[in-house]
C-alpha cells in the first residue's frame, strides 16, 4: 500500500498481522454527562470532534482542551476522560481498532504501538493530535467504516478491511507531515534519525535498496531526508551507499579471486556494467586494472 510505514508494512506482511474495527459509534454527550473515573482501552481509539464549546480530556493526566472538527488518536492501556461543562453538549465519532493475526485470534497491537512510540518524544504521551492536512480524507473514512458496521452485510467485512487500510496510510501521511514539521527544532532527534539511515545502509548495501526504502525506514519523506543527509554528511544518501559499495568491492577484490560479475552482485548491483563504471568513476580505474595494481603492490613490496 503506497506511503504505508516499514513497520506497518512488516506487520501486515512478514507477522500476518490484520487490522480489525472493534467498535465504532457516534455519541452525543450533554451536560448531564459526568465522567468520574479514566476509561482504558486495549484498543487504539480515533476520535473525531464534530462539536465541542468549553471542554477537554484528560488523556494520561494531561488537559487537552478540544475544539471543533479535532482528531485524536489515543493509545491502548491510556487512562483518559471527558470532562465538559453544563448546558454545553459535544458530538463525537469514535472508532476502535486493534490488529489480529492472521492465523490466531490472539490480538495484537504491539507492533502499531511500536511505530507509535518512535515518533513521539516519549511513551507518557499516550495520545497524537491529528493535523489539518488530511482531516477531510481521514473523516470521510471513518463515517464510511462506520456505515458499514451499521448496515452490515455479506461484504461489509471485506469493505471494512480495504477502509481500514486506507484509513491507515491517510493516518500515516498526517503523522508524517507533524512529525517532518517538527524535526527542524529537534536537532538531535534529527541526528539520530540520520545515524540510523547510516547504518541501514551499511547492514543493507548488498540488498536492493533505494532512496525510498533508506527514507522510509526512518519514516521521513524521500525529499526531506536526502536534503537533511548530504546537510550533514556532505554526501548524498545514493552517494553514500555507492561508495559503501565499492568500498566493499575493493576487499573483496584484493583478498579474494572472485569474478568481477559475482562481485558485483555481492556487493549489491544487479548489472556488472553498472558496477564497472561506478568504479571506474570513483577509483579511476576498472575493477580488474584495480585488483591487477594492488596485486603488483603485493609483489613488488621489499623483503
Amino acid at each position: 500500500m503506497e506511503n504505508m510505514p516499514k513497520i506497518w508494512e512488516d506487520l501486515i506482511n512478514s507477522e500476518g498481522g490484520l487490522p480489525i474495527v472493534v467498535h465504532s459509534l457516534q455519541r452525543i454527550m450533554d451536560g448531564r454527562y459526568q465522567v468520574e473515573t479514566n476509561s482504558i482501552h486495549d484498543e487504539f481509539e480515533l476520535i473525531y470532534v464534530q462539536h465541542a464549546s468549553r471542554a477537554h480530556f484528560d488523556i494520561n493526566g494531561k488537559v487537552v482542551p478540544i475544539h471543533n472538527h479535532d482528531l485524536l488518536l489515543i493509545k491502548p492501556h491510556i487512562p483518559h476522560k471527558l470532562d465538559m461543562d453544563s448546558g454545553n453538549p459535544c458530538q463525537f465519532w469514535i472508532l476502535k481498532f486493534c490488529f489480529v493475526k492472521k492465523y490466531e485470534s490472539k490480538i495484537s497491537t504491539v507492533s502499531l504501538d511500536e511505530f507509535l512510540s518512535f515518533i513521539s518524544d516519549t511513551d507518557a504521551v499516550g495520545y497524537f493530535s491529528l493535523s489539518s492536512i488530511y482531516r477531510s480524507n481521514i473523516v470521510n473514512i471513518m463515517q464510511q467504516i462506520m456505515q458499514e458496521t451499521k448496515e452490515p452485510d455479506e461484504a461489509s467485512e471485506f469493505l471494512e478491511s480495504l477502509l481500514i487500510m486506507e484509513l491507515f496510510v491517510w493516518l500515516s501521511r498526517s503523522l508524517k507531515a507533524q512529525w517532518e514539521s517538527s524535526l527542524s527544532s529537534k536537532g538531535d532527534k534529527l541526528h539520530e534519525l540520520l545515524e540510523a539511515a547510516k547504518n541501514y545502509i551499511l547492514e543493507n548495501y548488498y540488498t536492493d535498496i533505494s532512496l525510498d526504502d533508506i527514507s522510509n525506514y526512518v519514516y521521513i519523506s524521500t525529499s526531506h531526508f536526502a536534503r537533511a543527509f548530504k546537510k550533514h554528511y556532505g554526501i548524498s544518501p545514493i552517494q553514500f551507499l555507492l561508495s559503501v559499495r565499492i568500498q566493499k568491492a575493493k576487499v573483496l577484490l584484493e583478498e579474494t579471486n572472485k569474478k568481477i560479475g559475482d562481485i558485483a552482485i555481492d556487493v549489491g548491483f544487479s548489472a556488472q556494467q553498472r558496477f564497472n563504471d561506478i568504479f571506474r568513476k570513483q577509483m579511476g580505474m576498472s575493477p580488474s586494472e584495480y585488483r591487477q595494481q594492488y596485486k603488483d603492490s603485493i609483489t613488488n613490496v621489499p623483503s
